[in-house]
């Protein structure tokens, strides 16, 4: 069957042949070392001009897909890239969803300080939280030939780029987020127990009906923690209530009115865990719009640690991650996956802390009572 390209697209043409021509390397229609049908074929074959041929393989080639002969053809070099027990480059890539905080900042400090003690110099990207966005950079990165790439996923759904990478042997580590049924390495803080541990504290200051405030993004690390906000509400006896849960947008702001909606009518909370600080500084902007006291009215604990909360009014309670810790790992990792493309994968689980300051009232005079 022939394929069809769009031709009125914004996407050229030759990009568009590429795309298929590495799904047909990707499915194992043309093997590797195999070669690639003749310029002229692939010319009827998508009734295009030779020159949009050229770029198609020209595109092919600089990922690492192919590798052409001047007069023998185009050759099919997929998963030959990183068979070697040493780095194939002294440049890695390094992509994140975002930069607004100080934990994205200190994870790429981490990165730095573990490149510097390699020698590797690391070309640094951002994905304006978008996934097309992101996999554009995944593929302006392997085209540049890097020996590897850290990537902290926009969120944890299936990415194709991501899944070419790994076909065709490309390194890949992604950080504080995995993406299910990729295979990749990955290193992340244990979200689950942070969670855990910050709901079991107000737990034990006496709290029964604790509030649990998290975004609409589908993200692997909050998902474990809202499991470990419900474990510790069972560990206590205690039912999970979906009326004790707030579900906001989260980027680039967030919007009070769901949060002083949920704060109002939510008689009886006298606790939240917001699953990050961003959330819990929204948290303080809702509460104070509606005459709620913090810690005295409402106990709050946020979950990252971000520079910000020691200086607020009142400091926040939270969940620290190692993001520095983070960084250094996840070079690392990818530095071993380089230089042993065969091992097993790497699940590497970093621990969290709880921080505590006077938002969660446990400097109260006062406590809350234990309920029966």
């Amino acid at each position: 069957m022939c394929p069809v390209l769009e031709r009125d697209s914004s996407i050229p043409l030759y990009m568009q042949v590429a795309e298929i021509l590495t799904q047909r390397i990707l499915n194992g229609d043309y093997p590797p070392g195999s070669s690639l049908p003749a310029e002229a074929d692939l010319c009827a074959e998508f009734d295009i001009a030779r020159g949009t041929v050229r770029q198609a393989l020209s595109r092919l080639e600089s990922a690492g897909f192919v590798r052409r002969e001047q007069g023998r053809g185009t050759f099919v070099t997929w998963g030959q890239g990183h068979t070697g027990n040493r780095l194939t480059s002294n440049q890695i890539g390094f992509v994140v969803p975002y930069v607004r905080d100080s934990f994205v900042s200190t994870i790429l400090l981490g990165a730095e300080r573990a490149a510097t003690e390699h020698d590797l110099s690391m070309t640094f990207k951002h994905a304006a939280n978008d996934p097309d966005r992101q996999d554009e950079v995944l593929q302006e990165l392997a085209e540049q030939r890097l020996a590897g790439i850290v990537l902290y996923p926009v969120n944890s759904m299936r990415s194709e780029r991501v899944r070419q990478l790994l076909g065709m042997g490309f390194p890949v580590v992604l950080i504080d987020r995995y993406l299910p049924g990729s295979g990749a390495d990955y290193v992340m803080s244990d979200h689950f127990y942070g969670a855990l541990r910050a709901t079991q504290h107000l737990l034990e200051l006496g709290h029964r009906r604790i509030g649990l405030v998290s975004w609409r993004d589908p993200a692997i690390s909050l998902e474990h923690r809202a499991a470990g906000y419900r474990q510790a509400l069972t560990e206590m006896g205690l039912s999970y209530d979906p009326d004790l849960v707030c579900v906001v947008e989260g980027y680039p702001s967030i919007d009070l009115g769901p949060l002083c909606h949920f704060l109002d009518r939510s008689a009886g909370v006298t606790a939240v865990f917001a699953v990050n600080d961003q959330i819990a500084l929204a948290v303080y902007k809702a509460a104070r719009q509606l005459g709620i006291r913090i810690p005295e009215d409402l106990a709050l604990v946020g979950f990252d640690n971000l520079d910000f909360t020691m200086h607020l009014d009142v400091p926040l309670t939270t969940v620290e991650q190692p993001a520095f810790e983070l960084g250094q790992q996840a070079v690392w990792a990818l530095i071993q996956r380089i230089e042993n493309p065969a091992a097993e994968p790497q699940r590497i689980i970093l621990p969290t802390r709880l921080v505590v300051r006077r938002s969660c009232g446990a400097y109260l005079k006062h406590a809350v009572p234990v309920a029966p």
